[in-house]
């Protein structure tokens, strides 16, 4: 039911998309705008010295490939945000959430579709309120898998259209799937081949627009296998429950408990 739907929501968006460009005889989807993704300049924004963005500007160095990147101050953010020119990648929060937002950029007001700004793929990276830490030693996996979804994105509207939840039909066969948070950074820290982590990210606060998000992403290689975001109402919420580890163990991955 819940692929059907998923499937019946990236046709209407498809649609939508038609229809919004009809009058200028134009069809100008996700994957089309983002064709110009490799040869335009990533700006990655940077506002100071937080540990957190001295992390990500270390792995940007590292891990950035699919396009030129350039570094940028939030006043020159500004400046250059309604240029069609270029994509920001940018630190924000949102109801207690830190995020990775991958954006283009554009004027609202163009009249041509294909000039007009939008959101590639939001990242979710730790509680922002009370970050754990993990989001250090998890930062360049996220950004490979940023660069994993565009990828993708530029040759497959489904894939531009559903989001990092397009990863969840990928089997797990050989794997072996640590839940433990503790183990999870050991095998990222080592690289250790074949092992996938969960990781789960939730606000500290609650009120009624509040998610949390749960991923499992591979060790050695940074592919995402799994991505839910889910309403959060409790800690309950903010854990992977047993009907999901069943899923997991459906799909092919061992459970390292």
């Amino acid at each position: 039911m819940k692929t059907r739907l998923l499937h019946l929501f990236v046709c209407a968006a498809l649609l939508s998309a038609a229809l919004s460009a009809y009058g200028q005889g134009k069809v100008y989807t996700r994957k089309v705008r983002l064709e110009d993704f490799p040869t335009r300049t990533t700006k990655i924004v940077l506002s100071g010295n937080s540990i957190l963005e001295l992390t990500l500007r270390e792995e940007v160095a590292i891990h950035w490939r699919i396009s030129p990147y350039e570094f940028c101050t939030p006043e020159e953010y500004e400046g250059l945000r309604t240029s069609n020119s270029h994509y920001f990648l940018r630190l924000a929060h949102d109801e207690g959430i830190s995020y990775l937002i991958l954006t283009k950029g554009g004027r609202d007001d163009e009249k041509e579709s294909l000039k007009k700004p939008f959101e590639v793929v939001r990242m979710p990276i730790a509680n922002y309120e009370e970050p754990s830490g993990r989001e250090l030693v998890l930062m360049g996996a996220f950004l490979d898998i940023i660069q994993a979804f565009v990828e993708e994105a530029m040759i497959s509207d489904r894939t531009a259209y559903t989001g990092l939840s397009a990863a969840n039909g990928t089997q797990m066969r050989g794997k072996r799937l640590y839940l433990d948070e503790d183990r999870s950074d050991e095998a990222c820290l080592q690289q250790e081949a074949d092992a996938l982590v969960g990781v789960t990210i939730a606000p500290s606060q609650i009120s009624f627009n509040t998610v949390c998000y749960k991923m499992l992403i591979s060790a050695d290689t940074h592919e995402l296998y799994y991505f839910e975001k889910a309403r959060y109402r409790g800690p309950a919420d903010g854990r992977f429950t047993d009907g999901e580890i069943r899923r997991f163990e459906k799909r092919g991955a061992e459970i390292c408990r």
